[in-house]
């Protein structure tokens, strides 16, 4: 899960926010959880006051999102594919984990959600998202389980056990950040890029309880 705090400009967090969704976007990962302001006190390039609101960066995005809980400075979300997802939460490995802290075996996508809300209620993040987010089983289990940890090196999470499904993934989920950073270093003006994209034919994107 990622979050940073320091301020910067429209174009820099909307950078950030889609360079951080590329793989989901991309569907070689099946969701991204990230924590986003109500609202972002941001500057224009000649220096002058600006914002950026939490609906905005929704719109540029066009994934689907869960708030898993909220604040009142900002929320924890889930942005994913829906198809990506549900096969993922499909798996048989995945489903008889997830059934060991009280999610349904044989629930819907939605079931699913509504179980991760209520373990979020307490504004923890319980281990087991990394299952939605795209994390070996072994590995969500190995680190809720402290078990002997598999050095390597730059690892995007903890390694437990054999460590070249994990290093598969990690690589594929950092391919797709770095081509989507090279389309937006060619693209020049960034916030025409984004304005084109929000302001785009709407896809299926749905935003859950926000």
């Amino acid at each position: 899960m990622n979050d940073i705090h320091f301020e910067a400009s429209r174009e820099k967090w909307l950078r950030f926010f889609w360079l951080k969704t590329a793989a989901v976007r991309d569907g070689v990962k099946p969701a991204e959880l990230l924590r986003v302001r109500h609202c972002y006190e941001t500057w224009t390039p000649d220096g002058r006051p600006d914002s950026l609101a939490r609906e905005e960066i929704f719109a540029v995005l066009k994934l689907d999102c869960r708030v898993l809980c909220t604040n009142s400075v900002s929320s924890l979300v889930l942005f994913y594919r829906k198809e990506r997802l549900e096969k993922t939460l499909s798996g048989p490995e995945e489903r008889s984990f997830l059934a060991q802290y009280g999610y349904s075996a044989g629930g819907t996508l939605e079931d699913f959600f509504v179980s991760l809300q209520g373990r979020c209620g307490t504004g923890n993040i319980p281990h087991e998202v990394g299952i939605f987010i795209g994390y070996p089983v072994k590995d969500v289990a190995g680190f809720i389980g402290r078990l002997p940890r598999t050095p390597v090196r730059n690892g995007n999470w903890q390694v437990f056990g054999d460590a070249s499904e994990s290093l598969f993934l990690m690589n594929l989920y950092r391919q797709a950040e770095r081509i989507a950073s090279d389309i937006l270093d060619a693209c020049g003006n960034l916030q025409i890029f984004f304005d084109q994209i929000s302001k785009g034919n709407p896809n299926n994107r749905s935003i859950a309880n926000g």
